[in-house]
């Protein structure tokens, strides 16, 4: 009878363990994954703008280089220089008027070269003809950008070039003579002009066979996306654009599950979102913009920044939950058994009872201050602001406030998230308790605004509080975020006045606060 018992008591054991685990991991599950779904949509939303900043600067600084060849088919000059369509003989006269022409064309459109090449693929005019070998009489025929080129239409290409393997954009327009075409005008723009399309965090670009032609990472430049046609082209056509045969491939795939628990929680929606980059062991999310030049496509990868804190979070919410739901229902049945047994559970809920009394004071006490930054709460801080008014006005001493805001903070938020947000307002609280005496009072009064109250200070005592903590906040950097953040605050200045209230030298200081934001931010100004 009693082993009987003992299998009874293990098998309800062991139910209470496995429902509790299931109940704590859903718990842990709901309330990570909703963070976690938050975080991917942030790095979405930033990885949106990046890629459409991309492309608008793409755009932009091509829309011109676009019509710089077709402008150049029409000079009278350059057609002289090509023989064909009944012509004259070319003379030296003319070839060297051309070059310097060219020459004097490529610093005014701030491209790299022009050339004029005739239809036969032969440069016969070059902006750059006093290089050493020279461009002119050298055949092109065989480059892909050439070829189109001299079928007579408009072409934008990328390519590594025929002249010292230096890549570049080219951008070619047909000339004609009395209807009949007699060569093309080439402009090239090489992409150390264009490094700036590249510079937020790991983006890259890629050409219309998918080979990466520029990124921020050097190390990924001339390797190729999977769903890229760079594969389908010959060796010769891939050496003819690119100057070499062989392209690693670009380290990015599917983000997958890893071994064990580790985030077997995370939803498969989320996961299908999420992409393994350069074998890091963290998600992130790539979004892709075609631009309306060369077939470029745009890529902005943004890292999911929470997700190790949010993986070791669920973990930890996982083991509370259980220990949480394991010690109600050890709880439950303890209660039960004692209350059964022993009616001395009164005594022991009224010393339950005090030891929550003494808890709730404890947290009446916690309550004024601020739990992110550690400055007083508002409402706390107003209050020693009426005692010590009373105090300074009893004693005829100089009283003075200082309200800051932060500068830009939303502009903070938006870009950096608002975990760096956060660490901005401590470190704020930071420089200002580090710079105040032991008896000035700071309070946080509204999201990104503080005040000071500068007891036995005058105004001109607050104002060099005030520069000193201005001066420092600016010297401060944040190294967590890319690239490493730095802020400044504004100051409003009063000092106390026959029949002040708090809030009469609150709206003084605001209004100097205002002032100072007018007038620029980051500066103190004086009511």
């Amino acid at each position: 009878m009693r082993i009987r018992h003992w299998l009874y008591a293990a098998c309800v054991s062991v139910g209470v363990l496995v429902a509790c685990w299931v109940a704590a991991d859903r718990t842990a599950t709901s309330l990570v994954g909703d963070k976690l779904a938050q975080s991917v949509d942030a790095g979405q939303t930033v990885a949106d703008r990046v890629a459409d900043g991309m492309v608008h600067a793409i755009n932009t600084d091509l829309s011109m280089v676009r019509a710089i060849p077709s402008t150049l088919a029409e000079v009278d000059l350059l057609r002289d220089v090509l023989p064909g369509g009944g012509a004259r003989p070319v003379g030296p006269d003319v070839t060297g008027r051309a070059n310097e022409f060219l020459r004097g064309a490529q610093g005014y459109f701030g491209v790299d070269r022009v050339w004029v090449i005739d239809t036969s693929g032969v440069c016969v005019a070059a902006s750059n003809y006093r290089d050493a070998p020279s461009p002119i009489g050298q055949s092109v025929a065989n480059m892909p950008y050439v070829t189109h080129a001299l079928l007579g239409e408009r072409f934008e290409s990328y390519a590594a070039g025929w002249e010292r393997q230096a890549p570049g954009l080219y951008f070619s327009a047909p000339m004609y003579r009395e209807g009949v075409l007699i060569g093309v005008v080439m402009t090239k723009i090489g992409l150390t002009r264009l490094r700036h399309w590249v510079g937020s965090g790991e983006s890259f670009i890629t050409d219309g066979n998918g080979v990466v032609v520029m990124a921020n990472d050097p190390r990924f430049e001339n390797r190729f996306m999977l769903d890229g046609k760079v594969g389908s082209l010959s060796d010769a056509e891939r050496f003819a654009l690119y100057q070499r045969h062989d392209f690693a491939r670009m380290p990015i795939s599917q983000f997958q599950r890893a071994p064990g628990r580790a985030n077997a929680w995370v939803p498969q929606e989320l996961l299908d979102r999420m992409s393994a980059f350069n074998e890091l062991r963290k998600p992130f999310i790539i979004t892709s913009r075609p631009s309306s030049s060369n077939d470029l496509i745009v890529y902005a990868v943004e890292s999911v920044d929470a997700w190790d804190a949010l993986t070791r979070q669920h973990a930890k919410d996982l083991a509370l939950c259980f220990l949480l739901y394991l010690g109600g229902v050890i709880i439950v049945t303890l209660a039960g058994w004692t209350y059964w047994r022993e009616r001395t559970q009164h005594r022991e809920t009224r010393q339950s009872n005090e030891e929550l009394r003494a808890a709730n004071n404890q947290l009446a006490f916690e309550a004024s201050y601020d739990e992110l930054t550690g400055s007083l709460t508002r409402r706390y801080f107003f209050h020693r602001f009426e005692r010590l008014l009373e105090a300074a006005q009893r004693r005829n001493e100089p009283m003075s406030l200082i309200v800051a805001d932060l500068d830009h903070f939303k502009s903070i938020n938006d870009t950096y998230g608002h975990a760096i947000g956060d660490q901005v307002l401590c470190r704020f609280v930071l420089v200002c308790s580090s710079t105040l005496r032991g008896d000035d009072l700071i309070g946080r009064i509204g999201g990104e605004e503080f005040a000071i109250l500068l007891p036995g200070a005058s105004e001109r005592d607050a104002l060099r509080v005030a520069d000193r903590i201005r001066e420092r906040c600016k010297r401060e950097s944040l190294e967590g975020s890319e690239p490493p953040l730095r802020f400044s605050a504004s100051f409003g200045i009063t000092e106390w006045q026959d029949t002040d209230s708090p809030m009469n030298m609150v709206e003084r200081a605001d209004m100097a606060l205002y002032r100072a934001k007018r007038a620029g931010r980051d500066r103190c100004w004086v009511f």
